[in-house]
């Protein structure tokens, strides 16, 4: 097993631990430089340091199974999910700026960067035609000015967000508080696909964990950890939407509300918000006025996003292989030194790689990339 692997295996393991608290797993690597030095520690002394009970001993002895990580990174795969843990290079470096970022996260799609570029929108699940019409148009325009937008895959206002944004050909990003192998709701299945083969669909929560209303809270810390800033649309007085725009203005972040009618229970939340200091929001501009962006186009958000979302479809080991192949060509025994893979194995990768369409070979065993 090479040392990319190793790593991988060894953060899958100390971040997925089923039964074993958060708390004290983020203990646990606040204490020790590595994942692999927690798997080698002696359980005894485990117990001692961290007075940990027998049920956590038996959690983490019996969690050691490289085998069974494996086996779980590949069903996984299996069903279009990536894991990507904290310390993973693919894992958004805004959300380890917050103060209690997922230890892990499973993704669904091609994971963009989110360094620039994105924008949450959120509001009631029983939104007004108003709401509707004001979502449409503030997504489409948002889409239309290169940002992706961010939002939960609810019903109402989340949805005529991530739907708007998708007409517009832009990129819409559905973080959820359940597994990815579940659709919550059921009514918004097939725009849960859509999201999936064009956009992005993110949980902390592995496959099978059923939405309970206490997830929904803790997942708005990452639709508002992923985002540039919030943008409020219709809530009423204690809206799931208020509590992201709450965690937004905790992060550092712009938080933007639409006024509504004053004879709207809708509009209490967002009016709320702008009387203690939200923007408020008439059309487009008044966003990118705000956030101050260099407007980031369609083209060139791509092109910025293209070498993850190539990537991302890639099982490990070929991650490992394509990272070590540039523009220019490298022969196959330097990749080989590279990656620590022998000849034979390496030359089963390579093949893969050229039949995706990804590199291609030059005379004498040497290799570039396509694009």
């Amino acid at each position: 097993m090479n040392e990319e692997m190793n790593r991988t295996l060894y953060w899958t393991w100390i971040t997925t631990i089923k039964g074993l608290k958060r708390s004290r797993i983020k203990q646990l690597l606040e204490y020790y430089k590595t994942p692999e030095e927690i798997w080698r520690e002696d359980l005894e002394a485990l117990k001692s340091l961290f007075k940990l009970t027998n049920e956590e001993l038996t959690l983490l002895r019996n969690s050691k199974n490289p085998k069974l990580l494996k086996k779980w990174i590949y069903d996984l795969e299996q069903m279009g999910i990536f894991y990507y843990s904290i310390n993973h290079p693919f894992y958004p470096s805004l959300l380890k700026n917050i103060s209690d970022p997922p230890l892990g996260l499973y993704v669904k799609g091609d994971m963009p960067s989110f360094d620039q570029g994105f924008l949450a929108m959120v509001g009631t699940r029983k939104c007004s035609e108003y709401g509707r019409r004001a979502a449409k148009k503030l997504a489409q325009d948002l889409s239309q000015k290169g940002f992706g937008i961010i939002s939960g895959l609810a019903e109402g206002i989340d949805t005529v967000a991530h739907k708007s944004t998708l007409e517009a050909g832009g990129l819409t990003v559905a973080v959820v508080a359940n597994g990815l192998d579940i659709c919550y709701p059921k009514s918004n299945a097939k725009l849960m696909e859509e999201i999936q083969e064009k956009g992005v669909l993110i949980s902390e929560y592995p496959p099978g964990t059923k939405p309970i209303p206490v997830f929904f809270p803790t997942r708005n810390r990452i639709i508002s950890g992923l985002s540039q800033g919030v943008i409020v649309i219709e809530a009423g007085e204690k809206s799931g939407a208020l509590i992201t725009a709450d965690l937004a203005l905790e992060q550092g972040k712009d938080v933007f509300a639409v006024p509504g009618s004053i004879f709207s229970s809708a509009s209490k939340g967002t009016h709320r918000l702008i009387q203690q200091g939200a923007k408020l929001v008439t059309d487009v501009e008044d966003i990118l006025f705000e956030i101050n962006s260099n407007f980031i186009n369609n083209k060139a958000n791509g092109n910025l996003q293209y070498e993850a979302k190539i990537v991302n479809r890639l099982a490990i080991e070929e991650n490992i292989v394509y990272d070590c192949i540039s523009f220019e060509p490298s022969h196959i025994d330097v990749l080989s030194v590279k990656t620590h893979y022998p000849i034979n194995q390496l030359q089963g990768i390579l093949t893969l790689l050229e039949l995706k369409g990804l590199i291609q070979q030059l005379p004498g065993k040497r290799f570039v990339r396509n694009q």
